[in-house]
């Protein structure tokens, strides 16, 4: 490919940084104006002194729809004194569905909101010239710069007030927020760390790299989850059972837990006291929240240890779930689930290879191949 003076030219006009160290990027409002949009209207210029957050989002996106309150709060507080928030919805099939999400927020979601299909102007212009490959994601633009890109969840009403500031102020915020993103890069590369012993099954290299991430941060969320995991994989049967009682009852503790039982019926060489500590927890969360494939995990893991009886009623909970509304809303067949029950009433407990093969019969039969058109794949949500 030739590379001409022109090119590089027009490359250094669109590309966005990282961090704040770019700060002369300049960037106009043009790729909005090719917006449809939803709500409120494109700016033709950047309001001198204002700071703008476009924040791209899809209806999609879990952790998108996580940070709309903050950033709504964050707007209603300091739209008045110079903030301009758009929400740049991205990577979506169709208007429609982000209209009918934005009157369901109503005053929730009090900002102007653009939609852009995809491969549109705004994917083109910013997304990907910066690199955006996952959202949320938020530009933080003011005179016409790119001060920062960064995870909405970041901007802190005391970085607003800073960047709002100007001067001093703003570079306080922007080096605070760039130490704060530094610090993350680094605790993401301790998780991988963790993640890569973990595969190798080298305790000595997960406990070094939990140290290393508790360091840097010790707020991290991962942290109670990778506790647990670690002393499972030093065989400290003790502290991971104090581990396990400290986790949180919401869905992300749930998952961990149901994935700590699903592995665990395949060790049989685990203390049954600990897989017995663990059928009793996730049991515990089913009664709030639950599925039929977790119920399905644990009444596997009740069988390891020869709770037969427990077993049973878990797999029929798990049949039960797929007729109830919100199991008859996923459209999880109930039928492999059945085979899985009956099974075990005949005191036979199926192989995972049976289980996966009952499951894809029963998609087969709900979604015949033919019938099935290829779907272009969304980019994958992430939380930066």
């Amino acid at each position: 490919m030739k590379i001409t003076f022109a090119s590089l030219l027009l490359a250094s006009a669109v590309a966005l940084p990282a961090f704040a160290q770019k700060v002369d990027d300049a960037v106009t409002p043009d790729a909005l104006g090719k917006l449809e949009w939803v709500k409120g209207s494109a700016p033709t210029a950047w309001e001198p002194g204002k700071v703008y957050v476009l924040e791209c989002w899809a209806t999609w996106c879990g952790p998108c729809i996580a940070a709309i309150p903050h950033v709504d709060e964050l707007y209603d507080k300091y739209q008045e004194k110079g903030l301009r928030v758009i929400g740049v919805n991205v990577w979506e099939d169709g208007k429609d569905k982000v209209a009918d999400f934005v009157k369901a927020k109503g005053d929730g979601m009090s900002y102007p909101v653009a939609y852009t299909g995809k491969g549109g102007a705004f994917e083109t212009e910013w997304l990907k010239p910066a690199g955006v490959t996952g959202i949320p994601h938020a530009f933080v633009v003011k005179d016409g710069k790119v001060l920062l890109t960064t995870h909405p969840m970041q901007l802190s009403e005391a970085i607003i007030e800073g960047l709002l500031a100007g001067g001093e102020e703003q570079t306080k915020a922007l080096e605070g927020i760039k130490e704060t993103q530094h610090k993350q890069e680094e605790a993401s590369k301790a998780i991988k760390a963790f993640r890569q012993a973990a595969v190798k099954k080298d305790a000595a290299a997960m406990d070094t790299a939990f140290a290393n991430l508790k360091k840097l941060d010790p707020e991290s969320r991962s942290l109670p989850y990778l506790e647990l995991e670690l002393f499972i994989a030093k065989s400290d049967w003790t502290a991971a059972e104090s581990s396990l009682a400290k986790l949180s009852t919401d869905a992300m503790a749930g998952m961990i837990v149901t994935s700590t039982a699903q592995k665990l019926t395949k060790q049989p060489d685990v203390p049954e006291s600990f897989r017995k500590t663990v059928a009793n927890t996730l049991s515990t969360q089913l009664e709030k929240s639950g599925n039929s494939l977790q119920f399905q995990i644990l009444a596997k893991l009740q069988w390891s240890f020869g709770d037969k009886d427990a077993a049973k009623a878990s797999a029929q909970k798990a049949v039960e779930w797929t007729k109830s509304p919100e199991g008859l809303k996923s459209r999880l067949s109930a039928a492999p689930f059945e085979k899985f029950a009956e099974a075990l009433a005949k005191d036979e407990m199926p192989t995972d290879e049976q289980m996966t093969g009952w499951l894809r019969e029963s998609v087969a039969q709900a979604r015949p191949a033919e019938a099935v058109t290829p779907k272009e794949a969304t980019p994958k949500e992430q939380t930066e």
